[in-house]
């Protein structure tokens, strides 16, 4: 029994031994980062790890291996996701966004007024260049009055501006300034030559307004530029 405890007792020695012996020998062959290094001998299979500044023997071979290993091939793609929702719709913007640019003045009447009231509109080319610009004054209905004999007794006159389509150069930085007389008289059908909208159509961005002489007052009207 004695005998067989020795042998135990040795071969915990052993053991013991050969784990204080290896540990440091891991440790130091992992002092490059990512890299293990050994030294092989090719008689007997033998393999002892090793630092890089420890030289292998004669009848050995040195090997390196990384700890970490080549990266992989990519995985498969997975499933695209459900479509989300829509969001909501923006506001319109202003024809600002291309030519032509179109701007409206309403309303071009006074009714009832007496009569005799002078009207300006002014037309501002803001654009970098000259302008084609077109100046239609038309009735309850859409149709053009460029040129129409103004309603009343006598006459005040006809109305300015072109027929559609008709342009005027507006150059760069110009403002350009047309006169007439609003009718004071509403003919029977409440239609005929009587101008309720000014219709300003551009080849470049512009900036319309007009005014009306109401003694003893001045009204300054508004243009708008549409939508589209």
């Amino acid at each position: 029994m004695n005998m067989k405890l020795t042998r135990r007792s040795v071969i915990a020695c052993i053991s013991v031994i050969s784990f204080a012996v290896l540990v440091p020998i891991a440790m130091r062959a992992a002092n490059t980062p990512g890299v293990l290094e050994a030294c092989v001998n090719p008689g007997n299979g033998d393999l002892r790890l090793v630092d890089s500044s420890t030289p292998c023997h004669n009848n050995e071979s040195r090997v390196s291996w990384s700890i970490t290993g080549p990266e992989g091939p990519p995985g498969p793609t997975g499933p695209a996701g459900p479509t989300g929702p829509a969001g909501p719709a923006g506001p319109p913007g202003p024809s600002s966004s291309g030519p032509p640019f179109v701007w409206v003045c309403t309303p071009v009447r006074i009714s009832n007024s007496g009569g005799g009231g002078a009207a300006e509109l002014y037309v501002f080319n803001g654009g970098a260049s000259s302008a084609d610009v077109s100046v239609n004054f038309l009735d309850k209905n859409g149709n053009n009055l460029a040129g129409h004999a103004i309603p009343g007794t006598p006459s005040p006159g006809a109305y300015p501006g072109e027929a559609n389509g008709v342009n005027v150069a507006l150059a760069a930085d110009h403002t350009r300034d047309l006169y007439w007389t609003p009718s004071a008289v509403t003919p029977g059908d409440g239609v005929t030559d009587v101008s309720y909208t000014i219709r300003i159509v551009s080849s470049q961005p512009i900036v319309a307004g007009m005014r009306f002489d109401f003694h003893p007052f001045e009204m300054p009207q508004v243009c708008h530029e549409l939508s589209r």
